[in-house]
């Protein structure tokens, strides 16, 4: 297993408790695929550097998990087409100190 660390931006017109259940659709997605811990933090909305899918903003989540590396594809797999996040990255963590 290892550690990896995502970054989500979702939509930002999305209302409490829909950001709320997209949030926890991720968890569980990770949670199902990646077999391990998951944990996350609300950044919040911020500004984009450049518009993404014409919004100017996004919420932006950030995940922190422990997973094989073949269900980083499963991962990938399963959240690149929902329609309410607007980009997202997964990277490998360095070791916990």
């Amino acid at each position: 297993m290892r550690n990896y660390e995502a970054m989500f931006i979702f939509n930002p017109e999305l209302v409490e408790e829909k950001l709320e259940k997209e949030i926890k659709s991720v968890e569980k997605t990770i949670k199902t695929r990646g077999k391990g811990e998951v944990k996350f933090d609300n950044l919040g909305k911020k500004t984009l550097a450049y518009p993404i899918k014409k919004f100017k903003e996004g919420v932006y989540i950030n995940y922190r998990f422990t997973a094989q590396p073949s269900a980083i594809v499963k991962i990938k797999e399963a959240l690149k087409h929902k329609e309410n996040i607007l980009r997202f990255i997964i990277f490998l963590r360095g070791k916990e100190k």
